[in-house]
C-alpha cells in the first residue's frame, strides 16, 4: 500500500491542524513529565500523610 498517496495521509495525518495538535500534546507531556513521575514515586508517602493528618483531626478536642 502506498500511504504517502492515500485518502488517510493526505487528509488527516499531513494536515497542519493534525501536526500542530501532535506538537502540543507532546509539549504538554515533557512539561507534566516530572510531576507525574513524582506523583508515582511518591503517591503512598503522600496518602499516608493525608491518612494521618486526617486521623490527627477526628480526635475530639477537649474542652476545660
Amino acid at each position: 500500500m502506498d500511504l504517502y498517496h492515500s485518502w488517510f495521509y493526505q487528509k488527516l495525518l499531513n494536515t497542519q491542524w493534525f501536526l500542530w495538535t501532535v506538537v502540543y500534546i507532546v509539549l504538554g507531556l515533557n512539561f507534566l513529565a516530572p510531576v507525574i513521575v513524582w506523583l508515582l514515586m511518591n503517591w503512598s508517602v503522600i496518602k499516608e500523610r493525608f491518612k494521618m493528618k486526617k486521623h490527627k483531626s477526628d480526635k475530639p478536642v477537649k474542652s476545660s
